[in-house]
C-alpha cells in the first residue's frame, strides 16, 4: 500500500471510529495486529463483540468499500477474530462482522457484513 492510500486509510479509520461511538458503539480496539491478520476496529454493540473492517474510498470506479471485502479478507479477519477472543478470554452471547464504507465523508455501515465460517480455525 503506498503512502497516500495508508493516509487516506488512517483517515477514514478515525472517522468511522467517531462515527461508530456515535452511534452507540463502545470502541475496546483499534488496529488490531496478529500474525492471522488485522482488524481495524473492535467494539461492543450492546452485548454483541463486534469486528469492523473500514473501507475508505475517494471515488467509486472501482465500487464501494463494501466490495473491497472479499473472501480471502474475510477469513484472515475470522482468524484474526478467533485469536482476539481466544487471548482476551471474552465471553459474549455473539459476535458479528461489519463493514464501515466512506466514500467523499459519507459514511454507511453493514451490520453482520458477512458471516464467519466453521471451518476457519487456527
Amino acid at each position: 500500500m503506498d503512502r497516500r492510500n495508508k493516509v487516506i486509510g488512517g483517515k477514514g479509520e478515525c472517522e468511522a471510529e467517531a462515527y461508530l461511538k456515535k452511534i452507540g458503539y463502545r470502541i475496546l480496539d483499534t488496529n488490531y495486529h496478529t500474525p492471522l491478520g488485522e482488524i481495524d476496529i473492535i467494539a461492543l454493540d450492546g452485548d454483541i463483540l463486534v469486528f469492523v473492517e473500514v473501507k475508505t474510498r475517494s471515488s467509486d470506479k472501482y465500487g464501494s468499500g463494501f466490495y473491497a471485502v472479499a473472501h480471502k479478507k474475510q477469513i484472515r479477519m475470522t482468524k484474526a477474530a478467533l485469536l482476539y477472543i481466544t487471548k482476551k478470554e471474552y465471553d459474549f452471547p455473539s459476535y458479528r462482522f461489519d463493514v464501515v464504507s466512506i466514500l467523499n465523508n459519507n459514511i454507511s455501515i453493514v451490520k453482520n457484513a458477512f458471516l464467519a465460517d466453521a471451518e476457519f480455525s487456527f
